[in-house]
C-alpha cells in the first residue's frame, strides 16, 4: 500500500471558533501545501519545467543562425512576437497547464487516493478552489521566468538594447507579455482543471482546446467569447494576422480582456467545482 499524506484539515476546537472564511481559508492554504509537496516538488515536475521552458531553449537556438544581424532590433521584435504567440502561448503554455491543472483530479483518481480528501472534513467546493489556486502558483512562476529568459535572449545579441528598454517600448512590451501569461495560465488553468475532472485521458482536452484555439479566427463573434486567446491577442503589443480567411470581429479591449478572461475562468471553475459535488470514487481497473 503506498505512503499516503493526508491534508491536515480535521476540525479543531481551534477551528470552530474561527469565522468561517477564516476557517476555509486555513483549509485551503492546507491542501495547497500538500499539492506542492506531492506534485511539484518530485520528479513528476522536471517534464513540466523543460516544457516550460522550451521557448527559451529556441531563442538560444536562434543566436547561432548566421545571419543574425546585431543592428536590426525590429527582427528581435518581431521573432520573439511570433515565438510567444504561435509556439510559447498556443503550444508550450497551452501542454504546461495541461500537465498541472488536468492531472490534479485525474492523478488523484490513478493514484487511488481521491478518497482520501473527500474523508476529510472539508467542502469539496474548497478542495477544488485549493487545488486551483495551486495550479496558478506553480505555472505563474514558472511561465513567468519562461517569458522573462526568453524575451533577454531574444534581444541579447542587437545593438541598442538599453535604449529600446528605457527610452522605447521595450519595457512596455515586456509588462504586457507577462500580463498575458499570467492571465493564460489563469484562463487555459481554469480550462483543463474542468476538462480533467470531466475526462481521464489527457489526449482528448488537449486536443480539444488546441483545436478550437486553433480555428479561433474562422469562429463567429459570439463563439470567439468563449475562447481563451480571443482575450489575449488584443493585450499582446505586437498584432499578428490571422490571415485572409479570418472572420472580422471588434477585438476586446483591455478593460474588458482582463474581466472577461477572469469572469470565464471562475465560471470553468464553478462547473468543476459542481461536478466534484456530485463525483463519486470508484477505482475501476485499467
Amino acid at each position: 500500500m503506498n505512503d499516503i499524506v493526508t491534508p491536515s484539515v480535521s476540525v479543531t476546537p481551534e477551528a470552530r471558533q474561527l469565522p468561517w472564511r477564516s476557517h476555509r481559508a486555513r483549509q485551503i492554504r492546507a491542501v495547497m501545501r500538500l499539492e506542492l509537496r506531492k506534485s511539484f516538488l518530485g520528479r513528476r515536475s522536471y517534464g513540466k519545467i523543460a516544457l516550460a521552458l522550451s521557448p527559451v531553449i529556441i531563442a538560444l537556438i536562434r543566436l547561432f543562425h548566421p545571419n543574425l544581424a546585431a543592428d536590426q532590433i525590429e527582427e528581435a521584435t518581431g521573432f520573439f512576437s511570433i515565438l510567444f504567440q504561435v509556439y510559447a502561448l498556443r503550444l508550450a503554455l497551452v501542454l504546461t497547464c495541461l500537465a498541472i491543472f488536468g492531472d490534479m483530479i485525474r492523478r488523484e483518481v490513478l493514484d487511488r487516493t481521491l478518497h482520501y480528501y473527500f474523508l476529510a472534513p472539508i467542502r469539496r467546493e474548497v478542495l477544488v478552489v485549493a487545488k486551483y489556486l495551486t495550479g496558478v502558483l506553480v505555472s505563474v512562476p514558472l511561465f513567468g521566468v519562461s517569458t522573462l529568459a526568453a524575451f533577454t535572449v531574444a534581444y541579447l545579441p542587437h545593438e541598442g538594447v538599453q535604449a529600446f528598454l528605457f527610452n522605447g517600448p521595450g519595457l512596455g512590451h515586456l509588462g504586457s507579455y507577462l500580463l498575458v501569461t499570467v492571465l493564460a495560465c489563469i484562463g487555459y488553468g481554469s480550462v483543463f482543471l474542468l476538462f480533467g475532472s470531466f475526462f481521464r485521458s489527457p489526449a482528448i482536452p488537449a486536443l480539444a482546446v488546441m483545436g478550437w484555439e486553433s480555428i479561433h479566427f474562422l469562429l463567429p463573434p459570439l463563439l470567439k467569447k468563449f475562447s481563451v486567446i480571443h482575450y489575449l491577442q488584443s493585450l499582446c503589443p505586437v498584432p499578428m494576422s490571422e490571415g485572409p480567411f479570418a472572420i472580422l470581429s471588434d477585438a476586446p479591449s483591455p478593460w474588458l480582456s482582463i474581466p472577461g478572461l477572469l469572469l470565464l475562468s471562475g465560471a470553468f471553475v464553478a462547473i468543476s467545482a459542481w461536478r466534484i459535488r456530485g463525483m463519486e470514487v470508484s477505482y475501476e481497473e485499467e
